[in-house]
């Protein structure tokens, strides 16, 4: 095939853009943006290696080594996620240091509303109105909420965990940190694999992937899966909770019609059709200042026959709850993607991006908090949103390699609306709205060669967003109400907040400074100053009414961080160590607002830490990882209107931010002659008491724990078969993921414990 012309590849880029921007919804597209193509998966067990081997990250939207690149990070292959049994993202976290993210965000119900903390900041809340506070990337895509925010790991290249401000580099801003999935891209050869996994609690999954060259210049790869596992939670006349039923399926194609000229395309879908998160009723406040357990017991139950509510719906241990058969304790998602990737090369020193993507999802999940048959305290959300982001860079080189350089823009837009009932012993509170949101940004970064070891690096990043509520939330009488409470004070079909739409603006500028020094091939030690910021919101959920929603304003940060990156010069270890220091101001926090959950800036703080990562091979069958995090966090002003009462005080640990997360791992292959490979690896994972709110309440703090996996995989010696047996949680410890501690607002506190003890086996077939 004759190679096109610079001229012509001016003029494809151009019309490709702009019928890109038109047509994106059209398109399948899933970003693949910054990857060379790969060769195909390989398996894990190699007793030919002898080093730790280099890990190649794009954390700083260029290919870089892992140990060249300054900043606190945490990479997984493919292969290392693989082995570790991770299943979906939320469990890298067992293996990251100073990372909590939990599966569901403690007032959902939802098995996919992500909740994750680096370094003590990120965000528990779910609603369209709260931004999390670390960033997620599916291949260079910012995904806004955190419905849906659980991905399941099926075609994953790599993920990379990047603590602290990511503004100079990404596209949205993020204050805690970035992570980072890279789906394998199309490798241009025809291959694939196809896995099957049975285990515990009839467990059926089956995984495919395959990648089909069309052409010299266009390849094409497909996967998908479905995963399918019953429930881990007895439910007393109704079905078992924490089940898994899901269904993926992804689509990449790669065109590279001319020298220096990459065309990404793809699309994503997921559905999921489970029971709700498996939530657990740890104890209740009978005398409640709110429409729930006092007038039940009081009122309603004797009225209407029905049996007293007690202790009785605590009882049975962590797995055992009995809301019974409830139609609204369900967690389903349909959520699909496409985006598109244009790569252009210039020259050898300027390359131009665009990564235009849109995605939409839609979610209905609830949960029964007073876990019982009666109807004491229930909630349901109907979410529907939608997402669209354009970014585009220009990064090279100027001054024959010596200055580095990336400049951005970025816009976002995204719009939701949320159906939220909370239904309560007396009335059914309608608490939803529609939100919009839209962010505009520009960000540069700069890395000046100033010696052949020493590099200066400078970024600066701009970011207005304008947001809008409209609440549309109503007072609603059951049958009974007006007889046997005479409206309880209020008028049926009462709004709560007038029927109007509410509207902020925020702004900022952030900066990064930073140097590092190569002192040799195998030691880098850096220092760097780096600002984040997550702009404020509103408060969806009100109760009592009033003329308008409480909101809060935007959090803000200043990191000092310095590291060392070293490995021996055989390569056979990689150790590295990075320490920070943040001061964080305007916080926010979860508050209760008078009977309801909502979101409030508490005070400045400071949080204090490092990171240790170990990666050695004293022999070449012998692997071992060694993690360690820790954290020291603390309030050290409080705003001078914050409400006492919340009971956050200076002594109070910041929600989900153990001081100790610590990890250790060793696999050791075991050659089995003509058979192949045999790899035994153990896991272990330990982290210290994480108090789930920022009251540092007891009822939902989980002390620290270990947990303990092991596995055994044997790789045939010609590498087309694959065969694992695992088990995770060995020592079947029960432990709170997350809790909501609601005793002086609508008085229950409820707890979502992890999955217990569970086993696997997989086969796996490449080809």
């Amino acid at each position: 095939m004759q190679m096109a012309t610079r001229r012509q590849v001016r003029r494809w880029m151009f019309l490709a853009s702009g019928a890109g921007l038109a047509a994106i919804a059209a398109v399948p597209a899933q970003a693949q943006a910054q990857e060379a193509a790969p060769a195909a998966p390989e398996p894990a067990a190699r007793t030919e290696a002898q080093g730790v081997g280099d890990i190649v990250v794009t954390a700083r939207r260029r290919e870089e080594t892992l140990q060249k690149v300054p900043v606190s990070i945490t990479a997984f292959t493919a292969a290392d996620l693989a082995s570790k049994q991770v299943d979906n993202i939320s469990q890298i976290a067992g293996s990251t240091p100073n990372l909590v993210f939990n599966s569901s965000a403690p007032v959902s119900g939802s098995n996919t509303a992500a909740s994750i903390f680096i370094r003590g900041i990120g965000q528990t809340d779910f609603t369209l109105v709260t931004d999390p506070g670390v960033g997620l990337y599916l291949d260079g895509v910012y995904i806004a909420r955190s419905v849906g925010g659980v991905l399941d790991l099926v075609d994953v290249q790599r993920v990379e965990v990047l603590r602290g401000p990511q503004g100079t580099l990404f596209g949205k801003n993020t204050i805690g940190g970035a992570i980072n999935i890279t789906s394998a891209p199309p490798t241009g050869k025809l291959g694939g694999s196809l896995q099957l996994t049975t285990g515990s609690r009839d467990r059926i999954d089956a995984k495919g992937v395959i990648d089909l060259p069309l052409s010299d210049t266009l390849a094409l790869r497909v996967s998908g899966g479905t995963l399918n596992q019953d429930g881990f939670v007895n439910n007393q006349g109704g079905p078992k909770l924490g089940n898994t039923s899901a269904q993926l399926a992804r689509v990449a194609a790669r065109w590279q019609p001319a020298d220096g000229l990459t065309i990404d395309l793809a699309a994503d879908y997921t559905r999921r059709r489970e029971q709700a998160q498996a939530m657990k009723l740890l104890t209740f406040n009978p005398n409640a200042g709110a429409p729930t357990f006092g007038p039940y017991n009081g009122v309603v139950a004797p009225a209407l026959g029905l049996p007293t509510f007690d202790a009785r719906f605590t009882v049975g241990g962590p797995y055992q709850t009995f809301q019974g058969k409830n139609p609204n304790a369900i967690s389903n998602l349909n959520l699909w993607g496409v985006s598109g990737t244009i790569a252009y090369e210039v020259s050898d020193a300027v390359t131009v991006k665009s990564i235009t993507a849109y995605r939409k999802f839609d979610s209905q999940f609830g949960r029964d908090s007073d876990n019982s048959p009666f109807t004491i305290v229930e909630t349901y959300d109907d979410i529907r949103h939608h997402q669209f982001s354009q970014e585009l860079q220009l990064y090279g080189d100027l001054a024959y390699g010596k200055l580095e350089y990336l400049l951005g823009g970025y816009y976002f837009d995204e719009s939701g609306n949320d159906l939220n009932n909370v239904y309560t012993s007396v009335l059914l509170i309608k608490s939803g709205g529609s939100a919009k949101t839209t962010s505009k940004a520009a960000f540069a970064h700069l890395t000046w060669h100033a010696t052949d070891k020493l590099r200066v690096t400078g970024g600066l990043r701009y970011t207005k967003e304008d947001k809008e509520f409209r609440p549309d939330q109503q007072v609603l009488f059951y049958p009974y109400t007006q007889s046997l409470f005479g409206g309880a004070g209020f008028t049926d079909g009462q709004r709560i907040l007038p029927l109007q739409t509410f509207r902020r603006s925020f702004n900022n500028v952030s900066v990064l400074a930073g140097v590092d020094y190569q002192w040799t091939d195998r030691l880098m030690t850096y220092a760097s100053f780096s600002q984040g910021f997550k702009s404020g919101g509103f408060n969806q959920r009100v109760f009592p009414p009033r003329a308008q929603p409480g909101s809060f304003e935007p959090e803000e940060a200043d990191v000092y961080e310095a590291g060392v990156k070293w490995s021996n010069p055989t390569g056979t270890v990689r150790f590295d160590l990075s320490g920070f220091h943040t001061e964080y101001r305007n916080i926010q926090v979860k508050i209760i607002d008078v009977v309801a959950p909502g979101t409030g800036n508490a005070a400045k703080g400071r949080i204090y830490g490092a990171e240790a990562e170990l990666t050695a091979k004293p022999v070449p069958p012998l692997t071992l990882n060694l993690t360690a995090g820790y954290l020291d966090t603390r309030y050290t002003d409080f705003a001078t209107n914050f409400d006492t009462s919340q009971g956050i005080t200076r002594n109070n640990r910041f929600v989900n931010s153990p001081k100790w997360s610590l990890s250790a791992a060793a696999s050791y292959i075991v050659p089995l002659g003509r058979m192949g490979d045999l790899t035994m690896r153990g896991d272990w994972a330990y982290r210290s008491k994480v108090y789930n709110d920022a009251a540092n309440s007891e009822r939902i703090a989980q002390p620290g724990f270990s947990l303990f996996n092991a596995a055994l995989i044997v790789d045939t010696a010609d590498h087309d078969w694959q065969v694992s047996a695992g088990i995770k949680n060995i020592a079947n410890k029960a432990y709170l993921l997350t809790g909501n501690d609601e005793f002086n607002g609508f008085g229950y506190v409820e707890g979502v414990y992890g999955r217990p003890r569970e086993w696997s086996l997989s086969v796996k077939r490449f080809f």
